[in-house]
């Protein structure tokens, strides 16, 4: 597109940077101009065919103009005819795809674009209101796949997928969800994204089949399946930090949930999923595999550490007491940490022997 000549009844808005700039930045004429006349539009607020192409040009310059994100999608909604019953216009279906794969091209160097994963949300926002909005979902799950492909840490899409599946919030989502972050946990045990996936897809799914009430906490058959989950994951690699982490986070909900009155009818059964893990710890503490070298395991103990604490017993108390001196030989870095956590396993063991 020539601009010049499809905006000759506009006159172009240069840059002020002030009569003295600091670091003034050099532009390459084409940007200077698109956005020259990018700047006249906004000022008219002219929101047409010809200055929706031109926000095609200038986010090909820069994909992170969230000036220019916006004023597209104000362009969008007037290019439409109203639609509804307000007479407030939309955005039809075929602008919505076809902008949908402008985005993705751009994405495709750009994707950890904020104001580009806000785009597609923003557009998706009207799309999931339509009746295939379930298809219009798993196409896009399918987007963020391909982008969890080649970055499988990549936080924005993590966060868009999860917004996908609480906005639709369908059950056979929320279980394909939790394969999916299975599915990418055995091709990576140590990603932290996909454990922390599957932790959303459990809770906000059970939160779904209970019909939106908030229990605080899984199931005690959901934690169970859960927790020896983790301990299977723990035990493919113990020096791996994510299965430890999501094991005690699976545990601890549910200590704290028998702490309460309406949570006491299952105290028996969580303090035996609590000792029964602590067991298999053991277990594996005492018996390293082929695997990985023999000697201290500083996730594993630092995990057992936790339990044992959590226990609460004399016996459990000394244990972690002594661990935690081992602790302070072959964790360096936290050595002041455990010898903080020491002194707290003292006052307990001072308060049960009483």
């Amino acid at each position: 597109m020539n601009i010049p000549d499809v905006f000759s009844d506009i006159d172009p808005l240069s840059q002020s940077d002030g009569p003295e700039p600091a670091c003034a930045i050099t532009y390459t004429p084409e940007f200077v101009e698109a956005h020259d006349y990018l700047r006249a539009v906004l000022k008219a607020d002219e929101r047409s065919e010809r200055a929706f192409a031109l926000t095609t040009i200038c986010l090909k310059f820069n994909p992170s103009n969230y000036t220019c994100w916006h004023f597209r999608r104000r362009c969008l909604v007037a290019l439409c005819t109203p639609t509804d019953s307000d007479a407030r216009a939309t955005i039809d279906v075929e602008r919505i795809d076809t902008d949908l794969e402008f985005a993705d091209k751009l994405g495709g160097t750009n994707p950890k674009n904020y104001q580009l994963w806000y785009h597609r949300r923003a557009l998706l926002e009207i799309r999931f209101k339509g009746d295939e909005r379930t298809q219009v979902a798993q196409k896009e799950l399918g987007y963020v796949d391909k982008i969890l492909g080649d970055d499988n840490k990549n936080y924005h899409a993590w966060s868009h997928r999860q917004w996908i599946i609480r906005t639709i919030n369908q059950p056979q989502l929320w279980s394909a969800e939790i394969e999916y972050s299975h599915s990418k946990i055995l091709l990576d045990p140590r990603n932290n994204s996909a454990w922390n996936q599957r932790w959303f897809a459990t809770h906000e799914g059970e939160i779904a089949a209970n019909s939106g009430m908030k229990l605080g906490k899984l199931s005690f058959e959901k934690a169970e399946e859960e927790a020896n989950y983790a301990v299977c994951g723990a035990q493919v690699d113990p020096f791996n930090e994510s299965p430890w982490r999501y094991l005690i986070g699976v545990l601890m909900e549910q200590c704290r949930w028998v702490q309460k009155d309406e949570g006491a009818d299952d105290k028996d059964k969580v303090n035996g999923l609590l000792r029964d893990c602590v067991a298999k710890i053991k277990d594996m503490n005492d018996s390293p595999t082929e695997d990985y070298p023999a000697g201290p395991c500083v996730s594993l103990m630092s995990a057992l550490v936790d339990l044992l604490e959590t226990v609460g017993d004399k016996t459990s108390l000394e244990e972690a007491k002594n661990m935690m001196g081992e602790l302070v030989v072959e964790d360096p870095v936290r050595r002041k940490y455990w010898h903080k956590r020491q002194s707290t396993v003292l006052v307990l063991l001072g308060k049960v022997s009483e």
